[in-house]
């Protein structure tokens, strides 16, 4: 898109993720249940870990997209997504909520990836339940190391 920094979330990649969110029983409790994984975090991720409180850690520089492409406004509007990881920054294991949707970071779990040396590897795990009676889903999440 002409400028620097890390890749973005394309037009046709939130057009598909529009058609399958459109494609969800409105009505089913069930469907706002998504959870988004991604390589570099979206701007959204910054602003959490500039200015809210998180639980977890921001150590390196850590990157998101160089554009806002507007991909979290159409989570915010289809209201599928109820958590966005992202593990381009290798270091950083932060999470925390953001305009009711919780955003975070995994950390490094190989010996070759980047980021500073004394931090020890591990990775996120996600422990899922779902109110059969609601379809409400509940995320219970910790680092394993």
């Amino acid at each position: 898109m002409g400028a620097g920094g890390m890749n973005c979330i394309r037009r046709d990649q939130i057009e598909w993720f529009k058609d399958k969110s459109e494609g969800l029983p409105a009505d089913d409790e069930r469907s706002k249940n998504g959870i988004a994984f991604m390589h570099h975090g979206l701007q959204e991720h910054m602003t959490l870990v500039n200015h809210y409180p998180v639980r977890g850690q921001k150590r390196d520089k850590t990157r998101c997209q160089a554009v806002n492409t507007g991909l979290f406004s159409e989570m915010k509007h289809f209201g599928t997504i109820q958590w966005v990881s992202a593990g381009g920054d290798h270091s950083s294991d932060f999470y925390g909520d953001y305009a009711g949707v919780t955003l975070g970071y995994g950390r490094k779990t190989g010996f070759a990836s980047f980021g500073p040396k004394f931090v020890q590897r591990g990775a996120r795990v996600f422990d899922l339940t779902v109110d059969q009676d609601t379809g409400v889903m509940k995320v219970d999440t910790w680092i394993r190391q």
